[in-house]
């Protein structure tokens, strides 16, 4: 992104809805945040209001949706509006949560965009602090997905998506830019193959999908309608 200095919100705004896994009404509030204050949770639903940072350390699962913890504090699902946060430019950031995770919405990025976007947002006096990529790097994980990191002039994101004996099989490239990411990737919604759901509901997850909030891939065919 082409911004040098740290952003965050002009004011605060709200959003209802039901979560994906534990199926319980929640409601979410973005509000500004001072410089160098990162993004981070609040609890308000818990004694103190604890918040956790959203960092690399405080990550303690990733099964179908990510979890943030510290101590015994934890957020769910969170990958969606940590998403629009930083493909909207926003460094700065407190997200109040009166439950463990965010609403799931119609399962995509894009009523965390339009929240943002009612917010509003603005820019800070401090620089922005950045990772510069000067070699390639390369994970790989036990299941196969990979990741490459190259350096580069801007910030660029290619991902290849196999299913299942090739089903389904997608690839998309684009640099990232408040813009682009608010037309061509928010709107990009959560997905499971049918075959999946009734091992997921079994380890007491996705109380709260519906055919409203993911799409649901069943053999060639999608289940699915578009909201």
């Amino acid at each position: 992104m082409a911004f040098t200095n740290q952003r965050t919100l002009s004011k605060a705004a709200s959003l209802e809805g039901t979560s994906l896994h534990t199926g319980e009404q929640v409601v979410v509030t973005l509000k500004p945040a001072p410089v160098d204050y990162g993004i981070k949770f609040k609890r308000v639903d818990l004694p103190d209001e604890p918040t956790i940072d959203a960092k690399i350390e405080f990550v303690k699962q990733v099964e179908r949706a990510t979890t943030l913890g510290e101590g015994n504090v934890k957020v769910h699902t969170v990958e969606h509006i940590l998403s629009a946060l930083h493909g909207m430019g926003v460094d700065n950031a407190v997200v109040e949560l009166n439950g463990n995770e965010p609403p799931i919405c119609d399962g995509s990025a894009a009523p965390f965009v339009e929240l943002i976007n009612r917010c509003g947002i603005e820019e800070q006096s401090a620089l922005r602090k950045v990772f510069e990529i000067r070699e390639p790097l390369h994970v790989e994980t036990k299941s196969g997905s990979l990741m490459t990191l190259v350096p580069s002039s801007g910030f660029r994101v290619s991902c290849t998506q196999v299913g299942p004996d090739g089903r389904f099989t997608q690839y998309f490239s684009t640099e990232i830019t408040p813009e682009i990411y608010e037309k061509e990737i928010a709107p990009a919604r959560t997905f499971v193959f049918y075959e999946d759901v009734q091992p997921l509901m079994d380890k007491g997850l996705i109380r709260g999908g519906s055919l409203e909030n993911a799409v649901v891939i069943r053999g060639d065919s999608i289940m699915s309608k578009e909201p």
